[in-house]
């Protein structure tokens, strides 16, 4: 697997232009390149197949954030210093409108305010085009986002839906160590003539439930939310260095990828912590972990 690896070159039409870089796969029967472009925490640009998803789109500004001592959560907050941090703790590395360019599709993982936009009034997204094709996890989803303007609302399944010839498959999360977060959802992706596979797990901690996907599907590209974000009813609800370690050891020829990181209050690791956890686990250089803007391509 070749990997290209770059920074983000500013403007809306340098974005557009990288997004087409590669030759589309009518062109000379040559494959695209999987382009996957970190955002901002869990929000992703990710080209497969030919086709360009916007990822988990929480597209608020550091000023428009919130903190857990303003929200309902207050009590759940592990560490007392976490209350007042401003959420998102930085800002989209490129204008929104670069972010929004091009998207063919909107793919939300669920619905939590740390993944997309969500209003006092219970409406959802109001960012984004409304006219695009959005993919969610459940029905209670599909209302949501019915109610908040979206006119093609799709649900995601467990035995695949296909976009465009790509074929995006629900697959099993366990959004929380004691007890689960609410419902969440990964998504593997497919497409004919792709050789390679790509799994975004969403927010999910490592389970045996975790490990016989991983097992049955062979992923080529695995993206994990790795930050170790926590509260006190539902313990740890992603991924930390020792589940990563177990991600690495059950996918050994798989490129992995952390993501979900710096962003959010309640996170106990952070990009450089994570990555001094996982060089002391002897996985120093295993894992890809992107800076906000950064892009990675897969030939």
């Amino acid at each position: 697997m070749k990997l290209t690896r770059k920074g983000f070159i500013g403007g809306t039409a340098a974005f557009a232009a990288t997004s087409h870089f590669f030759p589309a796969l009518a062109m000379g029967g040559k494959k695209e390149a999987i382009k996957i472009h970190q955002i901002r925490n869990a929000t992703l640009r990710v080209r497969f197949g030919g086709v360009e998803f916007l990822i988990d789109p929480w597209l608020a500004s550091k000023a428009e954030g919130m903190t857990f001592r303003k929200g309902s959560f207050a009590s759940e907050v592990v560490d007392p210093a976490q209350l007042d941090i401003v959420m998102p703790m930085c800002e989209l590395p490129m204008p929104l409108a670069d972010v929004l360019a091009g998207v063919d599709a909107y793919v939300l993982t669920h619905l939590h305010p740390d993944h997309f936009d969500m209003a006092s009034d219970g409406t959802a997204g109001a960012k984004l085009d409304k006219s695009v094709p959005l993919f969610v996890q459940n029905e209670r989803e599909v209302g949501v986002m019915k109610k908040s303007g979206f006119a093609d609302v799709r649900m995601l399944t467990d035995d695949g839906v296909t976009f465009n010839g790509v074929t995006l498959k629900r697959t099993y999360a366990k959004h929380g160590t004691k007890e689960p977060c609410g419902p969440a959802s990964g998504i593997f992706f497919t497409a004919p003539g792709e050789k390679k596979t790509l799994w975004i797990l969403g927010d999910t901690i490592w389970c045996d439930e975790v490990a016989k996907t991983m097992a049955e599907l062979k992923p080529d590209v695995v993206i994990l939310n790795a930050c170790a974000a926590q509260l006190k009813t539902y313990g740890r609800l992603i991924m930390d260095d020792a589940d990563v370690e177990s991600v690495c050891r059950a996918a050994p020829n798989a490129t992995v990828i952390a993501s979900h990181m710096d962003t959010v209050a309640h996170a106990s690791l952070t990009r450089k912590t994570l990555k001094a956890a996982l060089e002391k686990r002897g996985l120093a250089g295993r894992v890809l972990m992107p800076d906000d803007g950064e892009e990675y391509s897969f030939n």
